[in-house]
């Protein structure tokens, strides 16, 4: 991307730069409920000004595999804590980065609330260069990616340039939708585009607003997790960091999701994809239409679903039951997919 093109609030002075010095070192030391081996955290330099925070997590043992975690909205790298221990436990290091936009990295805009990206281009472009410099270097093995999420309809934007990067996908709860309402996705679609047309993409969609520790942070009635031990752990990074909160998303944000959900779903878009795809859903998933994630596993060449009845959106943060259930079949999937590869 030109940096002529870039806005204005990614140009980081030196006292922004000093300031995510300072926010990435207190990320760096926070204290995690689920007690394991830290990462390694770095960062990563675009073109265009943004810094991007980067972790490693690697197991005791000679690495077997490599997992590219990519995370969702409004999530930052300490959350996958358990997640990464989990991928550790079978041998694979872990390379994940925070989004521009949220968690530790660079955010476009002057209010850090405000979740908002002006096109996902940004964010594949952030991918591929992150993968390319920072995990190619030390990939060992065959390469997993594992995306949740946000993440999974960033993942698939970047199959659709790359679609043989990887050995296996292992999709969770992919945002290939956004459930809307109680607007329809179409008066959706049209009120973001008009915002943004007359100046106010960067303005908060309606009902959204700032991270509110009494209500987001209230476990009843939420719809990420049935668990609350998990659920909390959440909350208390925001706590424990406030740096990393962000609040609801902007008419841009939207916009660019459509529009990235749109390419994705697009005949063909996804033809040469012909990597093996486990994916994760919830059927009573109120953020993300579980039909939407089911139509899309049937356009790619080799996609099994498994559904989870009992879960809520994240999959991978709810009981432990449901988690047990989920890992089983991610083990039986790459046992599968590996072997008969042969990578």
């Amino acid at each position: 991307m030109p940096r002529s093109a870039v806005p204005a609030p990614w140009r980081a002075a030196a006292g922004g730069r000093l300031f995510l010095a300072v926010c990435l070192l207190l990320g760096g030391l926070m204290t995690d409920a689920v007690a394991g081996p830290a990462p390694e955290f770095g960062t990563l330099a675009t073109p265009d000004g943004a810094t991007l925070r980067t972790a490693w997590w690697r197991p005791a043992a000679p690495a077997r595999g490599t997992v590219t975690l990519l995370t969702g909205r409004c999530e930052y790298l300490e959350k996958y804590q358990e997640v990464a221990e989990d991928w550790l436990a079978r041998g694979y290091q872990v390379f994940s980065l925070d989004w521009r936009g949220q968690g530790l990295s660079s955010r476009p805009l002057s209010d850090r609330q405000k979740c908002h990206v002006s096109d996902y281009a940004v964010h594949v472009s952030d991918l591929t260069r992150w993968l390319d410099t920072v995990v190619k270097p030390k990939e060992i093995g065959p390469t997993v990616l594992y995306a949740h999420s946000m993440g999974g309809l960033i993942g698939l934007r970047y199959l659709i340039d790359q679609p043989g990067r990887f050995a296996a996908v292992v999709l969770s709860a992919p945002m290939v939708d956004i459930n809307t309402d109680p607007w329809p996705r179409f008066l959706a679609e049209m009120l973001s585009r008009g915002a943004g047309a007359f100046g106010f993409a960067t303005s908060y969609a309606f009902g959204q607003s700032d991270y509110d520790p009494a209500v987001d942070g209230a476990f009843e009635g939420n719809a990420v997790t049935g668990d609350p031990v998990r659920f909390r752990r959440i909350h208390d990074g925001y706590r424990a960091n406030p740096d990393l909160r962000l609040g609801g998303v902007t008419f841009g944000w939207l916009t660019a999701s459509f529009r990235a959900q749109a390419i994705v779903a697009m005949p063909g878009a996804l033809q040469d994809v012909r990597v093996p795809v486990l994916m994760l859903t919830a059927p009573d998933d109120r953020l993300v239409p579980a039909e939407t994630q089911a139509l899309l596993c049937r356009r790619l060449h080799d996609c099994t679903v498994k559904l989870y009845p009992e879960s809520r959106h994240d999959i991978m943060a709810e009981r432990d039951t449901i988690r047990t259930r989920a890992w089983q079949d991610i083990d039986k999937f790459l046992a599968h997919t590996l072997d008969v590869s042969g990578k």
